[in-house]
C-alpha cells in the first residue's frame, strides 16, 4: 500500500492505493444464522460450548484452508456482484455471532457496488442477515 487518505462518503472511508489504483476497504458483516438460510456447504463455526471439541476440529480445518476456507460459496457469489477486477478479497473473521468478509474495493465504483450488494442481498433473501452499520 502506498499511501492512504479520506474520502467524504456518507461514511467516511479511508482511501488504499495499491498498484496505483484507489480502494476502499470493506467489511460485509453477516449473522451467523445465513449458514442455515442459504449457501449449502458453506459452513459457520459456531462457538456453543457444549460442541467445543467438533467446533474446535472444524476451526482448524478452516484455518488451514486459508481466506477462501470459510463460506466459499458466499464469498464467490459476493465477488461476481462485486465483479472482476472491482475488488481484492482479503479474508474472513469469525465472530460469536457474526462473521465479516473482508474485500478492497475500488474506490470510484465503492457506492455504487454497495448498492449492488444491497439490491442483490434482497433479490436472493438475505438482506435480513447482513448488517450494514460498518
Amino acid at each position: 500500500m502506498e499511501n492512504k487518505k479520506t474520502v467524504k462518503n456518507s461514511v467516511r472511508k479511508e482511501i488504499d492505493k495499491i498498484n496505483g489504483d484507489n480502494y476502499i476497504y470493506h467489511r460485509f458483516t453477516f449473522d451467523a444464522a445465513i449458514q442455515n438460510h442459504t449457501f449449502i456447504g458453506d459452513e459457520f463455526i459456531g462457538m456453543d460450548p457444549i460442541e467445543e471439541t467438533r467446533n474446535l476440529n472444524a476451526f482448524e480445518r478452516v484455518v488451514a484452508a486459508g481466506p477462501y476456507g470459510f463460506m466459499p460459496n458466499l464469498v464467490e457469489e459476493i465477488k461476481k456482484v462485486l465483479g472482476e477486477g472491482n475488488y481484492i478479497y482479503d479474508g474472513y473473521e469469525i465472530g460469536e455471532e457474526d462473521f465479516g468478509i473482508y474485500f478492497f474495493i475500488k474506490a470510484e465504483l465503492y457506492e455504487s457496488l454497495l448498492k449492488k450488494v444491497k439490491l442483490w442481498s434482497k433479490a436472493v433473501d438475505v438482506d435480513g442477515f447482513m448488517w450494514w452499520g460498518e
